[in-house]
């Protein structure tokens, strides 16, 4: 007996934050005691899994997993009246979509050829199927005619969305090009920011950029020298300092139920987390709200 197995590509978080750029933040805490009695390795690999779990809860919020990466995708669609197919991925803002499939069931797909002639609008792609004049029969796609205004047909695609977050490999001082680990969302003409510190750039990728490479070309040659790991990308600074903003409310949650002072100097008693540290969580919600995805 065959098993049937989801097209649909797994999920998977990905820090909004390097360990650096939290150390770097003005807001950011002591985070030198997450592991009592550990030594910097230990503490910083904590600091990591608080910054993954810091984006988890942001990822519930929003719905989505905002760094860049492929998605595949299924959908049960229907054609409009112009014989498009309107698309509503799960993920935005949508960059590409690199594979296209639809049929009348999902045995029978036909792979739209040029998914270059889509159009992209903020949070849906328009596939101009009817411009491969292809429709259906009961006993399949037929190479003629139309198709029908509100038919049914099901569809599986692939697609890139989210935002470029991702770790410089090398980066040379005076060199035009560089790599990453993820070429997943960059887009020659674009620019993006290189978070290091006082040694941060802005770059803008070349108009020979290969899409999907993690060699990327530059306009202009490289300030600084940057080591591997350090982050680039074009990341809102509003999740990542909402990041930041998590992050220390779940570093500062650690002493729960502590004594607390007043601003009397009186003692106030055991107050929860969710009290002490609210403010830090709706004020990192409300920074990215506008990034929310309604399901």
């Amino acid at each position: 007996m065959t098993t049937g197995v989801t097209a649909l590509t797994g999920f998977f978080e990905n820090p909004y934050l390097t360990i650096a750029e939290y150390k770097n933040a003005p807001t950011s805490i002591d985070f030198d005691n997450l592991v009592v009695g550990g030594n910097s390795g230990a503490q910083d690999a904590e600091l990591g899994r608080v910054i993954l779990r810091a984006t988890s809860y942001l990822n519930e919020y929003l719905n989505q997993d905002l760094t860049a990466q492929s998605i595949t995708e299924t959908q049960r669609v229907r054609f409009n009246n112009q014989g498009f197919i309107a698309l509503h991925p799960n993920h935005n803002p949508i960059i590409s979509l690199s594979n296209f499939e639809y049929g009348p069931t999902p045995n029978s797909l036909i792979t739209l050829t040029d998914p270059s002639t889509c159009w992209f609008e903020n949070q849906q792609v328009i596939i101009p199927v009817s411009d491969s004049q292809l429709t259906y029969s009961s006993q399949g796609p037929l190479a003629f005619g139309g198709t029908g205004a509100g038919s049914r047909v099901f569809v599986k695609y692939t697609y890139v969305a989210g935002y470029v977050n991702t770790l410089i490999v090398t980066a040379t001082a005076t060199q035009t090009t560089l790599t990453v680990t993820s070429g997943a969302g960059f887009i020659a003409g674009q620019s993006y920011r290189i978070y290091d510190g006082a040694s941060s750039e802005t770059i803008t990728v070349a108009s020979t950029y290969t899409f999907g490479s993690t060699t990327v070309p530059l306009t202009s040659a490289l300030g600084f020298t940057h080591a591997a790991g350090v982050a680039i990308g074009n990341m809102p600074s509003a999740i990542k300092q909402a990041t930041i903003l998590v992050t220390t409310a779940f570093i500062k949650a650690r002493g729960d139920n502590s004594l607390t002072m007043a601003v009397t100097t009186s003692a106030s008693g055991n107050i929860s987390g969710a009290q002490r540290f609210g403010s830090d969580l709706a004020l990192a919600l409300d920074m990215v709200s506008l990034y929310r995805r309604i399901r």
